[in-house]
């Protein structure tokens, strides 16, 4: 049967920006790169999917006809981006085009059936947990940065580890990221109803899957999720998420945790410390952003060099009372910690000239941030 709605102009650009996002890859399937439509009494469903996420979302409409079928979604969000009208009318002719009205705008569209379509998966709803958006998405915010490219080595890397924990009464939501060179840390206090949920023995969220889960977590206060053996499911009231998660072991973190020894500890004014290097950066090589750290007796003496352009010194004070260290970083990984970070003074833990430095703040509990040190 052919379709007819109108729908909101804001409502279409908000379902097709989200969807575009996971549909807006280059696949083998060209039916991929569409939104499945499927039109009923006073909404309409959108699914997208690119076999490792998918998405459905329920949006309200004025319907005149129902109907199924899909429609590009690149081309949808560029249709309600630019249009000027508050809504638009969806109108199926013949052989699946698809004639889109909007103010004095007319557009001719062509569609695709939904035959092979993917079938979206299926999940047990009864494993299902409510969770706050807020705890999962500085959970997110904490770590992402760290997450490996996908030209990694080690495919684990290219996923952040969810894991469960309990201490005493209280109960926690830890996420972990590493890309080799670095490695973050986050641990969340949540309610007694984290014991129902299911977790895998490794439970690794691909990067693409937590940039999903980080917008799902806007615009609503609470969701529900679930674990299953092969995929993440994510449900609020009009949306549904699904990742495929990644199968594998993630290195050892507690191992470097439990190297680094919190004895030797340098005190640093945050924003003062990211000013400097934000600084000092301008003058790094473009590749591995390589700075000398110098630190000896309240002070810390930040330099960088760069063949073409020069050098950068700066000082600033610190709190130490140690032997001297000179060390060498990457000077990226320490600015996206401390963009992350909250509180007015961070604790550096570094052990020797060749050690990592641990990063945390006593105002930003459960975030721990490790650097490895390079040879300069």
């Amino acid at each position: 049967m052919a379709f007819h709605f109108n729908i909101a102009r804001d409502d279409l650009l908000k379902a097709a920006g989200n969807q575009q996002n996971i549909t807006n890859k280059k696949r083998t399937m060209a039916i991929l790169s569409n939104i499945l439509l499927e039109v009923e009494q006073d909404h309409i469903v959108f699914t997208g999917t690119d076999l490792d996420i998918g998405l459905k979302q329920v949006i309200p409409a004025e319907v005149f006809e129902k109907g199924v079928l899909t429609l590009p979604a690149k081309k949808l969000y560029e249709l309600a981006r630019e249009s000027s009208s508050p809504t638009l009318s969806f109108q199926e002719e013949e052989k699946n085009w698809v004639t889109i009205t909007a103010g004095s705008s007319v557009y001719k569209l062509a569609g695709m059936i939904s035959d092979e379509f993917p079938r979206f998966p299926e999940y047990n709803q009864e494993n299902m947990v409510e969770m706050n958006s807020s705890v999962m998405a500085d959970l997110i915010d904490k770590t992402i940065y760290s997450i490996a490219q996908d030209k990694e080595n080690m495919f684990t890397l290219t996923a952040a580890l969810l894991k469960k924990m309990q201490d005493g009464d209280t109960r926690y939501l830890q996420m972990i990221s590493s890309d080799g060179h670095r490695l973050s840390i986050m641990k969340k206090e949540v309610e007694e109803s984290i014991d129902d949920l299911q977790m895998n023995p490794v439970t690794l969220i691909p990067r693409r899957g937590i940039q999903e889960i980080r917008k799902f977590c806007e615009d609503r206060d609470t969701f529900s999720i679930g674990i299953e053996k092969q995929q993440a499911v994510l449900q609020s009231d009009d949306s549904l998420l699904i990742i495929r998660l990644l199968e594998g072991e993630f290195p050892d973190f507690q191992a470097i945790l439990d190297f680094i020894s919190r004895d030797n500890i340098i005190r640093i004014n945050r924003l003062r410390f990211l000013e400097s290097l934000k600084r000092i950066n301008l003058f790094t090589e473009d590749l591995f952003h390589a700075i000398k750290i110098e630190i000896n007796q309240g002070k810390m003496t930040l330099t960088s060099q760069n063949a073409d352009f020069g050098s950068a010194k700066d000082d600033l004070e610190v709190e130490y009372d140690g032997d001297q260290l000179t060390l060498g970083f990457n000077c990226r990984y320490f600015i996206d910690s401390l963009q992350v970070m909250e509180g007015e003074i961070i604790e550096a833990c570094i052990n020797s000239d060749e050690s990592p430095c641990l990063i945390s703040s006593d105002d930003d509990e459960g975030f721990l941030s490790i650097i490895m040190p390079m040879k300069l």
